[in-house]
């Protein structure tokens, strides 16, 4: 990590760096497996995948002084709850860890949310995630039980947030 971290949107840029943050943190926690983000279709082009519902979905990104993506976090609307977004593809760099990044992102697509208007935010993740359901929790995540709208059937710890 090199100089102040600067957020902005996603852009066609990053989506190769993204793609390797996505699949590295899912590699190191076991996770690299169907049914999750390793295999999602569209982390070849994440910045249009994002930029392609506006109003809808979007992504933003962490980067240091020197260009450097340090890591990303997005949301979409949630089907399955009426209102509702979800928290999406939250990774920062293994090396960036503990330096505030995850928790200002967290912050970016809560933000968002409410200006899109949506009421609350929802989290599908998994139990060897053991970090990130922290971090979630410290963010005023509450778990709930496996929904009959969950979408991952590999996932196996889901969260929500009235904002």
């Amino acid at each position: 990590m090199n100089g102040d971290i600067t957020y902005r949107r996603i852009e066609p840029s990053d989506n190769a760096t993204l793609k390797q943050l996505v699949r590295a943190g899912l590699a190191s926690n076991g996770l690299a497996i169907p049914g999750t983000a390793y295999f999602d279709p569209n982390l070849d082009d994440l910045c249009s995948y994002y930029k392609g519902l506006p109003g809808k979905r979007n992504y933003f990104v962490a980067v240091d002084g020197n260009g450097r993506v340090l890591g990303g976090c997005g949301l979409d609307v949630f089907e399955g709850l009426a209102g509702c977004a979800e928290l999406q593809k939250l990774y920062v760099a293994e090396d960036c860890h503990g330096h505030g990044i995850a928790t200002t992102l967290i912050g970016m697509v809560e933000e968002e949310a409410r200006r899109l208007g949506y009421e609350q935010i929802y989290i599908e993740t998994h139990s060897n995630l053991q970090d990130a359901l922290r971090l979630y929790a410290k963010a005023g995540y509450e778990q709930i039980d496996r929904p009959p709208y969950a979408v991952h059937e590999t996932m196996d710890s889901f969260l929500i947030k009235r904002l």
